[in-house]
């Protein structure tokens, strides 16, 4: 935000049940999102936004822009297809989860970020067929310039940017090098660079 707010209007919405958003209801919680988005753009008056997304974020992002318009789509940190070891990969994440409901520094952590029960999410994820493939396994109706960047830590991300690059013409790739899941976070100095030069150039 620091970097990109000294040239563009830069709207950083807490996601439903993150932050300070109020919201218990998580039920429905991509459709929902979606739309809580596009009710916050049309109060800001922003038609066509310049979207990035991270993970669950680019979830959101990804379906908002097969539903409504937007500028570019910038994500990060999802995957197209179910891997062949998806039981394994999910199990480790549960337990890893599970291990971080256990440690009371990082509950307090997290209590300190949410004003709602971000466990719900954890909670959720429990089922091994939380992940929204069908959303995510073709994005070939997307018609504006796509840019979708991973790190080389995470092969199944990797193998994505590959397919969507192979997929559809809008797509550009960026394969960042010393990172994984989370690649704004872990080069975030390079992630920038890349998302301006894309966004500059669009």
């Amino acid at each position: 935000m620091e970097f990109f707010k000294n040239n563009k209007q830069v709207i950083l919405p807490d996601m439903r049940g993150h932050g300070k958003s109020y919201t218990t209801d998580v039920s429905n919680f991509l459709e929902d999102s979606v739309e809580d988005l596009k009710e916050t753009l049309d109060h800001l008056g922003v038609e066509q936004p310049h979207l990035v997304g991270c993970s669950l974020g680019g979830f959101i992002a990804l379906a908002f822009a097969k539903k409504y318009k937007v500028r570019t789509l910038s994500i990060s940190g999802i995957i197209s297809d179910k891997p062949d070891n998806w039981t394994e990969l999910h199990a480790g994440d549960v337990a890893h989860q599970i291990e971080l409901l256990n440690d009371p520094q990082a509950v307090a952590y997290f209590d300190t970020l949410h004003e709602s029960d971000w466990k719900q999410f954890i909670h959720m994820a429990v089922n091994d067929d939380w992940y929204p493939f069908e959303l995510t396994k073709n994005i070939s109706e997307i018609q504006v310039p796509f840019l979708f960047m991973v790190g080389e830590g995470n092969i199944n991300e990797v193998s994505t940017a590959s397919k969507y690059q192979q997929m559809n013409p809008n797509v550009h790739i960026s394969v960042i090098p010393f990172a994984s899941h989370l690649v704004h976070a872990q080069k975030p100095e390079i992630y920038i660079q890349i998302l301006d030069d894309f966004l500059s150039s669009t």
